[in-house]
């Protein structure tokens, strides 16, 4: 399916044109993707599942360098977790679907807590500052196969995954899926 719609640039307030195309992603399943580009250069893109599957966890020991190496399928509606860490990644209205490896999300991760850590240090938090040094001294020396950690990825929506031969994936309660976000508005018919 391949449709076009105009809407007006949120930069310049220009009408904008937008494509929707349905696609077939893999690892995701059937999606629309959307892209729309405005004459002042303003670009937008999203990509919206069609698919629902039934809710799950992976989780993956990471206890050697080749673990580094197992691939993340993280849709929109995905939760990653590291607990040895105490890390959670939860999705929000912006959040984006990828596709990476352990080492990728890792490096997300290391951003996220390398700037959280800068911002407590010139704020004078030393009890942040120390704790930012912290995870980010694990994350390293996780890279460098010295210390091992668990990754989990929930989704429930069932569009997550974590494939690796090691990685145990296990079904959501009831309760669990009601404690998780799923970063969209969820319409059921």
């Amino acid at each position: 399916m391949n449709l076009k719609t105009t809407a007006s640039c949120p930069v310049c307030n220009s009408e904008m044109q937008f494509c929707w195309e349905s696609q077939e992603i893999p690892y995701f399943g059937e999606a629309m993707v959307i892209a729309g580009v405005c004459s002042c250069g303003f670009r937008h893109s999203d990509t919206i599942l069609l698919s629902q599957k039934e809710p799950v966890r992976y989780a993956l020991q990471v206890t050697e360098p080749g673990d580094l190496d197992a691939r993340v399928v993280r849709s929109s509606s995905g939760t990653i977790r590291i607990p040895d860490l105490g890390i959670d990644v939860e999705p929000g209205p912006a959040s984006e679907s990828y596709i990476s490896n352990v080492e990728g999300v890792l490096a997300r991760i290391t951003e996220i807590v390398a700037f959280a850590t800068r911002s407590a240090r010139e704020a004078g938090d030393e009890e942040r500052t120390s704790r930012g040094e912290d995870i980010l001294e694990k994350i390293r020396k996780t890279l460098c196969g010295q210390f091992s950690l668990t990754i989990m990825i929930e989704d429930p929506l069932g569009n997550s995954a974590i494939a690796s031969d090691k990685a145990v994936r296990s079904s959501l309660t009831d309760e669990e899926i009601a404690d998780l976000k799923t970063g969209m508005i969820i319409l059921d018919a």
